[in-house]
């Protein structure tokens, strides 16, 4: 009887599964949308978002609906070049199909008129797979960047 309760509870554990290979294909999967951001394709950064999509920004919460415009019309406006720097990757592996990765960022973005802004910070991801990796969540956390807290490029801020 013994024997047979050792084989149940082992065919009742879940799969293991790769952590390190879960980790790094996420991993890549981050530096692919950060790729879209740095090419400015705005449809192929929300090709990269699941449907149930948040970014919590600061304080702001954006759903994927709303995204779209507030990246175009508000965030991204009037950009020229927008590069960002990736450091620190950690991961955790939820599961087969999630996985958590908290990355530390710096990003410059040079606009139209030639004006600057840099900003720092945290940015945590959470994945699923779905056939491929989704963007489903985002939060950005670091020192508020100044007038793109307010949604607007310092060129749309003057008068």
């Amino acid at each position: 009887m013994l024997a047979l309760a050792g084989c149940a509870d082992a065919a009742s554990e879940p799969a293991a599964f790769d952590e390190e290979r879960l980790s790094e294909a996420a991993i890549e999967a981050i530096r692919a949308y950060h790729a879209q951001w740095e090419a400015l394709d705005f449809d192929a950064i929300a090709a990269h978002h699941s449907p149930d999509f948040e970014y919590v920004f600061f304080d702001q919460v954006l759903e994927a609906d709303a995204f779209p415009a507030i990246l175009s019309e508000q965030w991204m406006q009037g950009v020229a070049r927008y590069s960002i720097d990736e450091s620190e990757f950690r991961p955790l592996v939820l599961s087969p199909s999630e996985v958590h990765v908290t990355v530390a960022v710096e990003d410059d973005t040079v606009y139209e008129d030639g004006s600057t802004a840099q900003t720092e910070g945290v940015m945590s991801y959470l994945l699923t797979l779905d056939k491929e990796w989704k963007v489903r969540r985002i939060h950005h956390s670091g020192p508020p960047p100044g007038d793109l807290y307010e949604g607007t490029s310092p060129a749309a801020a003057r008068p």
